[in-house]
């Protein structure tokens, strides 16, 4: 998409905003005011002021969500915004700080506050010779929502799916409790929106839904469901469960279950329980 709007005469950049966070935060309460400062950013006179000065065709906006154990939840957006005049270091600045003035003040309305010379802020163009690294580093936020992820953190900050990981290996309990918190933040929200029109605009297929993902086979099998309290009761065992069944099947996992006493439900079946297996 970049190469195509610099093709035609346009150009990019990349913006990143974040805000002020600590442990005390909860995650779905600073995600919350970060989506309410974003769309701050692009309503009103000033944001349709912007699009005819700087060209702005349209932006895609990745929410990244990364958590320390010193400091908390620390959402952040890094926005790719697409001009149809070739943007210099000093207008995608000038953009920027409008885009940031109107972030603070947002967030300020929310009990939060921006973080400007830390980071809050940073504003880079967006030329062909940098689309690969541009695209590695697209690429490395989109696959941290997706879960797949590498081992290291930065700075002793984590992505959601290393705590699962960690919480899972360890049995560490706040690692596990930090995941559950993340679960029930992002249900039903979106880390990656588009401005409406830009992706028609570049020919880019259309946005699936979850539930279109979801219908689609991706080469793998529904086995059992777990009715919640068995699900309480086995989600810090989680990691031997997954193995178990790797390693001995349904069977295995039914036996498992069956042997203390804990509910399932087939996904082909009636609901039930596994039968009771001799030890030996």
């Amino acid at each position: 998409m970049v190469e195509a709007a610099v093709a035609q005469g346009g150009g990019g950049g990349l913006i990143s905003l974040t805000l002020r966070h600590n442990r005390g935060h909860r995650l779905a309460d600073s995600w919350d005011a970060l989506r309410y400062a974003w769309s701050r950013v692009v309503s009103g006179k000033a944001y349709q002021r912007e699009r005819e000065r700087f060209g702005i065709e349209g932006w895609c906006c990745a929410v990244e969500v990364t958590r320390s154990q010193l400091h908390g939840w620390h959402p952040h957006a890094h926005v790719l915004v697409i001009t149809d005049i070739p943007l210099s270091a000093e207008m995608l600045a000038e953009l920027g700080g409008r885009w940031f003035a109107r972030w603070e003040r947002a967030l300020a309305r929310r009990g939060y506050t921006a973080l400007e010379h830390s980071g809050g802020l940073d504003a880079r163009v967006i030329s062909i010779g940098s689309g690969d690294a541009l695209a590695g580093y697209l690429t490395k936020v989109s696959l941290e929502a997706a879960g797949q992820v590498n081992k290291d953190g930065r700075r002793g900050s984590r992505s959601p799916f290393q705590i699962l990981r960690d919480g899972l290996a360890t049995g560490l309990a706040d690692d596990l409790e930090a995941w559950f918190e993340y679960e029930q933040a992002s249900q039903g929200r979106k880390q990656l929106t588009w401005s409406r029109g830009l992706r028609a605009r570049y020919r880019l297929a259309p946005e699936q839904s979850d539930e279109a993902i979801a219908a689609e086979d991706m080469g793998g099998d529904d086995l059992l469901a777990l009715p919640a309290e068995t699900w309480r009761a086995v989600r810090d065992r989680a990691e031997v469960l997954l193995g178990l069944a790797e390693q001995a099947g349904l069977l295995g996992v039914m036996a498992w279950l069956a042997y203390r006493g804990l509910a399932w439900h087939a996904v082909e079946g009636p609901p039930g329980r596994a039968p009771t297996i001799p030890a030996d």
